[in-house]
């Protein structure tokens, strides 16, 4: 049995292993690449969900703070930019709560649905709330412009789903079996590696954040693949959230109706 999948059945030590893995990515925001197995143990965490529970404050507040402190870190730190954040991770909390009260009560979802949940969260969070400075998850490697050269194609936001696609390979490696899965890591390792040298062999402009925010301000004009499809990963898994929500309380109401019926003859 391996040390991970151990450590899985510890949901405080899966909580101080993804706080310390995100310290460890906001101190070394020039080499980021703790961010691609940061959320790992957080994927395991949701295995537990009355222990997610009963951690969920001080795992949210602990976030927080460590935002806030690498936030204030950075040269010309505005005070809204912090406030983003913890608006952010307050709405990654109600998205992580949701997925819980919905995989309990139907059974249906994978880990994968979480990941399109929070796409889903940042695209509305960009429509919605783009006058308020909205951050996202691909912020962590922002400062790592050369890693993301294809984000013209995928948008901004491709990044997020780059960094927790990675974090969910490593789950299944790692935290899922008692064994752990060196084929999976491998996998893992290749989905991080692969479009950065990718990136370092292209010649494209990568997208910076305020490209993005401009863009859907109206204060930007692209002449490319962006101008076509816009934030088309976040914007995809908005719309497939939606649909598997759809699905998935139809699925649960249907059976619900049947069990009532049954009982009822």
């Amino acid at each position: 049995m391996s040390i991970f999948f151990k450590l899985g059945k510890y949901p405080v030590r899966l909580f101080l292993l993804t706080q310390t893995l995100l310290l460890l990515t906001f101190v070394s925001r020039d080499f980021p690449i703790f961010a691609f197995f940061a959320f790992a143990p957080l994927f395991a965490l949701v295995d537990h969900p009355a222990a997610l529970r009963d951690f969920s404050l001080p795992f949210l507040v602990a976030m927080l703070t460590a935002f806030i402190l690498y936030t204030f870190k950075q040269q010309n730190t505005q005070q809204s930019y912090v406030l983003s954040w913890i608006v952010y991770f307050g709405l990654f909390a109600v998205v992580l709560t949701a997925y819980i009260f919905i995989q309990r009560w139907s059974n249906q979802l994978n880990k994968f649905a979480l990941i399109l949940f929070v796409l889903g969260m940042e695209y509305l969070s960009l429509k919605f709330l783009n006058d308020f400075n909205p951050v996202f998850l691909a912020d962590l490697i922002k400062y790592k412009p050369t890693w993301t050269q294809w984000n013209s194609f995928t948008g901004y936001t491709g990044a997020t789903l780059w960094i927790l696609l990675s974090n969910l390979i490593f789950y299944q490696a790692l935290f899922k079996s008692e064994k752990i899965s060196w084929l999976m890591i491998i996998v893992g390792l290749l989905v991080i590696i692969c479009p950065v040298l990718y990136s370092l062999s292209s010649s494209d402009t990568p997208l910076s954040k305020v490209d993005v925010l401009n863009f859907y301000s109206g204060k930007g004009e692209y002449q490319s693949a962006y101008s076509e499809h816009g934030e088309l990963i976040s914007r995809t898994g908005a719309w497939v959230s939606l649909l598997i929500l759809i699905f998935t309380l139809t699925k649960g109401m249907t059976k619900k109706k049947r069990r009532d019926e049954f009982k009822g003859n």
